[in-house]
């Protein structure tokens, strides 16, 4: 398992361009004996393992792709290296996921050596473009569903069972363009923009107990201008916008409407719009689409298949397991709102993703493995769903 968690991330596998890692896993997915392997037409790995039909179906999912690994020089230890140090496993993507991966896929022989047979068929998958909204797991839910999924974002082997969603909103103010030697002949949405920040920082948000109400976080501004003796005809500000599980793209046009018009009162002949934006992707495979927004999900507290989980890994790992959420984004809003129910669990950290330090301990590499095994035994023998 180490060793191929290794050879994950020494193959890089940006946004896009994840062939070569799906192919090292669908090849590792056949030396490992699972019944059936093959890349769909998104691009997505997967392996699976037949059970005898009396259980519930149930999907791993990891994401073949990372994020850039940005200047190599302000790496300790070279981003696509794999280095092993102090029982940690270094690299680009070795928290968010390619140590969750590696742990996902060597639970069937840790089960099969072990004589167990599973009640229902698990799936272990591989999916693209989770880095730029989620193009691969939106694919599979809709191809390939399944009764549960277990997502191997970071969780530190802890359960999790929701995240917020994230909408990226282009706020744009129009007015008029002109020499900025006499800024009173034109109408400058600079001072729009200003206003509209100024406000925002108070807007009231959505509140919610178990996700602390959602969030506005401006990011990038633009104009229509490149010169800098020019007052801009039309600026945009882009907000980073955190959704409660609760709360709609609708909803959220719908908030910043009565603040724009405020906006529009103050600053004479500027104008302004609010919309979301969707983000164009490209799978390897030369499939396209623009993905929507990241939605949040929220699995019940009490949901029947969470109290299995957390049961079957306190005796599994002999230990307390909490329950908590996701502070990031994950693709379980995708697999969640296509009806399947959805957990976390995983050997990361978070507070390693997307940083320089990017690591996977290996101990809880080890103890996800177990844990793996215990889910695929335990939530297999839950009822199946009605599809």
């Amino acid at each position: 398992m180490v060793d191929f968690a290794q050879r994950l991330v020494r193959t890089p596998s940006p946004s896009g361009h994840e062939e070569t890692v799906a192919q090292l896993l669908a090849d590792e997915f056949r030396r490992l004996g699972y019944d059936d392997v093959w890349i769909d037409r998104a691009g997505n790995a997967i392996g699976v393992v037949k059970g005898t039909g009396s259980g519930t179906s149930l999907q791993f999912n990891t994401h073949l792709d990372h994020v850039s690994a940005g200047d190599p020089a302000l790496w300790s230890r070279p981003a696509f290296d794999g280095t092993i140090q102090d029982g940690v496993l270094f690299g680009r993507g070795a928290c968010d996921v390619k140590g969750a991966m590696a742990a996902q896929a060597y639970l069937i022989p840790v089960l099969r050596d072990a004589g167990y047979r599973l009640d229902g068929d698990v799936f272990v998958v591989g999916v693209v473009l989770e880095e730029v909204g989620g193009f691969g797991s939106r694919y599979l839910a809709q191809t390939q569903p399944t009764d549960i999924a277990v997502v191997g974002e970071a969780s530190g082997n802890q359960l999790r069972r929701g995240h917020c969603g994230r909408s990226l909103v282009r706020v744009t103010f129009t007015g008029q363009s002109t020499h900025a030697s006499a800024p009173e002949r034109g109408r400058n949405p600079h001072f729009a923009v200003a206003r509209f920040l100024l406000e925002l920082e108070s807007l009231a948000m959505e509140p919610d107990a178990a996700f602390g109400g959602s969030s506005a976080a401006p990011t990038l501004i633009e104009t229509d201008q490149t010169s800098g003796n020019v007052t801009p005809g039309s600026v945009s500000v882009f907000l980073d916008w955190r959704t409660v599980p609760s709360e709609t793209e609708d909803a959220v046009i719908a908030k910043l409407d009565p603040l724009l018009r405020r906006v529009e009162e103050s600053v004479e002949g500027v104008r302004g719009n609010a919309e979301p934006v969707g983000r164009p992707v490209r799978s390897y495979t030369g499939m396209t689409a623009t993905m929507p927004s990241t939605r949040g999900f929220e699995t019940a507290a009490d949901d029947l298949v969470l109290a299995r989980a957390r049961v079957g890994l306190e005796n599994a790992l002999g230990r307390p397991v909490t329950v908590g959420t996701w502070t990031f984004a994950t693709d379980g809003g995708h697999l969640s709102h296509h009806g399947i129910t959805t957990i976390g669990f995983a050997p990361g950290e978070e507070r390693f993703a997307h940083t320089i330090h990017d690591q996977c301990d290996i101990a809880k590499m080890h103890e996800a493995l177990l844990g793996n095994a215990a889910l695929a035994l335990d939530l297999t023998r839950l009822p199946k769903k009605d599809r």
